[in-house]
């Protein structure tokens, strides 16, 4: 198993005006869902006995309008940083006279057209990795550590989070193959994923460690000029106000720092793990058995390619 941190930096390093569109994006949601939670906070503190419940309430509108924004905004533009990290990986650089942000916008909807195709596509894949790793994946035998069995229930929600990387490794593949239908591709991802399921999922943990690593350094940056803050601060509400506002901004640097680098290793992972190959009739045939999802994409692969479902054009296909 091989990591390629080092490629990945490089790569990630290439892709600079995305990083620098997402910490700009993902910086201004840290701040504004600071705010919101400061919002309620200064409610609860108003209202007394009765304000923890509407800081609650807080915290889970503040859940539900995170979940719409990433949707319908944000997916777009991760979905484009993966487009332009699926071009350098492939091609080594872009076309000529045209932006990164631009290149990658255009591939994305010109494959998909509706991100809410591209989150249907996104959703369904998932799905079928985490039902694959839950009937195939033994946590202790991918995770060779002494004493794991203890931990058994840290390491699952970690390979469990882990997955979005595999999922998004998935989709850049269905980026790399614009002539080919979308659920086909998906499919065809899908499969090769279980041929070679051992290394990139575990090279997905350890990639998933380094994420919550990064957190958790940013949180303890974060937390050095809000800790001043908090330590000019007489009011136990402000103290706490400058805390959450320092997890919510490290947060936000995090998907937009940690988690493109992540996602570069993971991608060129994957790449590399399946590269030559073709999908084998029996990893499917075990696929459809263990996953009701994996037998919906193959319907919809199949209704695409007879015309039930129009396949979408590839990025250079003519408006």
């Amino acid at each position: 198993m091989k990591l390629h941190f080092g490629e990945a930096w490089g790569i990630f390093v290439k892709t600079t005006p995305y990083v620098v569109l997402r910490i700009v994006v993902y910086g201004l949601l840290g701040v504004g869902a600071g705010l919101f939670l400061g919002f309620f906070l200064l409610l609860s503190k108003v209202f007394g006995g009765g304000g923890g419940l509407l800081f609650l309430l807080g915290v889970v509108a503040l859940v539900g309008i995170l979940k719409l924004v990433q949707r319908y905004a944000l997916y777009l533009i991760k979905a484009g940083h993966i487009a332009v990290i699926t071009e350098l990986i492939h091609k080594g650089k872009l076309p000529e006279g045209v932006g990164q942000v631009e290149y990658g916008k255009q591939v994305v909807t010109g494959l998909f057209k509706e991100v809410s195709v591209l989150f249907a596509v996104d959703q369904l894949v998932s799905g079928i990795l985490k039902g694959f790793n839950r009937a195939a994946v033994n946590v202790t035998e991918l995770i060779p550590i002494p004493g794991l069995d203890a931990l058994a229930k840290i390491a699952t929600t970690i390979l469990n989070f882990a997955v979005t990387y595999v999922d998004e490794s998935i989709l850049s593949y269905n980026l790399s193959r614009p002539g080919e239908g979308i659920w086909e591709s998906a499919k065809r991802g899908v499969i090769l994923y279980a041929q070679n399921w051992k290394p990139i999922l575990t090279a997905a943990f350890w990639i998933a460690v380094v994420n919550v690593a990064g957190l958790a350094a940013l949180v303890l940056v974060a937390l050095v000029p809000f800790g001043l803050l908090a330590m000019m601060t007489a009011s136990g509400t402000l103290k706490f106000f400058w805390l959450v506002m320092a997890i919510t901004i490290a947060y936000g640097l995090k998907l937009s720092i940690v988690n493109p680098f992540c996602l570069v290793a993971m991608i060129k992972t994957y790449n590399e793990a399946v590269r030559g190959q073709e999908p084998n009739p029996q990893w499917e045939e075990r696929l459809q058995t263990v996953s009701g999802k994996f037998r919906e994409l193959r319907d919809k692969a199949r209704a695409a390619a007879a015309g039930g479902l129009r396949p979408a054009p590839g990025p250079g296909a003519a408006a």
